[in-house]
């Protein structure tokens, strides 16, 4: 589908981090800015983005809490148009939203929510359970795996110094908390991942108490490791500007392979149905069946196999 310069465009992906990022590999391809509608708690990966013109933020969550807060929302969206909406999330929320700002709605034909096709207007026939980001550009019709795999940079920041970077060292960036227990890669595997980098300075962002003493933990038995709290835009200052990132999979996580840094990401309980494998990206899968949250076998994950992946790189 072809837009004219004057065409009004948004697109709508509300969660989560991960899913964000992946979609964003849509922006460079489509040649305009777009709006990008977003749940309030992620609008901060998307700023500085020259690909967005405007970041529209809806805090949903609260309007579940509270209904005047749901009108309020409803006033606020009531009073945007756009010619073109595209739905890249699949759900009755996300295309609601469409629905509300949209004056022609593109989704899925099969969703993941089938319901909220009564909201679209266009209806893509795209696999939804395709490979995460050839999904999205399918719903574009702008399938491209060449482009998947050389894409250029996705994620933008206010430029930031770090003390505790070295410059004489490679940084390492370990990602050790995840959102699903199962993702969550045993503490005594990180702790042998940095005696292998013995001689690089490894940092650990964390975010909560958990991770704060999950981070300290490990730095209590590693001298060469450095627990940080960060806000969202540093975490992207800091992983763009790393050697290597190591993680669970976990929206952080993706900050390196939107940006190009070699990442090796850890997969248990579920697997890499997000990305395209390049040059810059790896994975470690122990399992390869379905997503399953209760299937925790993350203690299987072998250390050999994780310095084999990085060995890659070299």
């Amino acid at each position: 589908m072809f837009f004219l310069k004057e065409d009004m465009q948004a697109l709508i992906k509300l969660s989560s981090m991960g899913d964000i990022i992946h979609s964003l590999v849509v922006l460079p391809k489509l040649g305009e800015k777009v709006d990008f509608v977003v749940d309030e708690s992620f609008k901060e990966i998307l700023n500085h983005n020259p690909y967005i013109n405007k970041v529209v933020p809806v805090n949903l969550r609260a309007a579940k809490k509270n209904k005047k807060e749901f009108f309020k929302i409803y006033k606020n969206l009531r009073e945007k148009t756009y010619d073109f909406v595209y739905d890249l999330q699949g759900l009755i929320k996300s295309a609601l939203v469409a629905r509300l700002i949209g004056n022609e709605v593109i989704g899925y034909a099969k969703p993941r929510e089938r319901i909220a096709t009564i909201f679209y207007d266009i209806k893509k026939n795209t696999d939804f359970n395709d490979i995460a980001v050839r999904k999205y550009l399918g719903l574009f019709e702008l399938e491209d795996d060449e482009y998947l795999k050389n894409h250029p940079k996705l994620l933008f920041y206010k430029e930031r110094e770090f003390e505790f970077l070295s410059s004489n060292k490679k940084n390492i960036v370990f990602i050790i908390g995840a959102s699903w227990e199962c993702k969550k890669t045993p503490l005594n595997i990180w702790i042998e991942l940095g005696k292998y980098f013995k001689n690089e300075n490894i940092i650990i962002p964390y975010v909560g108490e958990s991770e704060k003493k999950e981070a300290f933990f490990i730095a209590e038995e590693l001298p060469n490791v450095t627990p940080v709290s960060i806000n969202l835009n540093d975490l992207k200052a800091l992983i763009d500007k790393s050697d290597l990132l190591i993680g669970n999979d976990t929206g952080p996580s993706f900050i390196a392979w939107a940006n190009n840094v070699k990442n090796i990401i850890l997969y248990g309980c579920t697997y890499n149905n997000k990305i395209l494998e390049n040059k810059f990206s790896k994975s470690v899968e122990i399992q390869q069946g379905e997503i399953n949250k209760r299937l925790n076998v993350m203690d299987k994950m072998d250390v050999k196999n994780i310095i084999r992946k990085i060995d890659e790189f070299k």
